[in-house]
């Protein structure tokens, strides 16, 4: 999880060739620290052609495309032991200008989905990461609140997911 959020949370200038490449590296610098890796890319363009994995954009080494604004791409680190098991959350962002510095760009969470914090072990997560957290979480409840007013029991569920996370 910890890949997805440095993604998703990176600023970069707006001038200048900044691309999926330059990206890569936070999506795996967790399991490098490690001494893992997986053989995927960190994510693919989303909605240009509607097909699965389209380019030209995507965060990979390979990719070699400009970001500029509007451009959509999944943020899609994971993790596989071969022949045992696989992790992989999978979010799509948008790359959008930054809020308060003009010459920045940033990618904002598309998704709309509460990370499952029965499996976020707060005690090693930096407070940084908590807040950028617990943040996100508001505001998926500020989204799915009004949908879910016809169903108090799957509004209680997304209210009680989307708790703030303390150490």
């Amino acid at each position: 999880m910890l890949g997805v959020l440095d993604v998703e949370r990176v600023v970069w200038p707006s001038a200048g060739t900044y691309h999926g490449g330059d990206f890569d590296i936070l999506g795996r610098k967790h399991l490098f620290e490690a001494g893992l890796d997986f053989k995927h890319s960190i994510g693919h363009g989303v909605g240009s052609l509607l097909c699965v994995h389209e380019g030209p954009i995507g965060i990979s080494r390979a990719r070699k495309a400009k970001f500029v604004e509007g451009m959509c791409v999944s943020d899609e680190p994971g993790y596989y032991h071969d022949g045992e098991f696989g992790i992989r959350i999978e979010n799509v962002i948008m790359v959008q200008k930054h809020g308060k510095f003009e010459d920045r760009l940033v990618f904002e969470n598309l998704t709309v989905a509460p990370y499952e914090r029965d499996l976020i072990d707060t005690s090693i997560v930096e407070q940084g990461t908590l807040d950028f957290l617990n943040a996100y979480h508001e505001e998926c409840l500020a989204k799915l609140s009004p949908l879910l007013q016809d169903d108090p029991r799957a509004l209680a569920y997304v209210t009680k997911k989307c708790a703030p996370l303390s150490r």
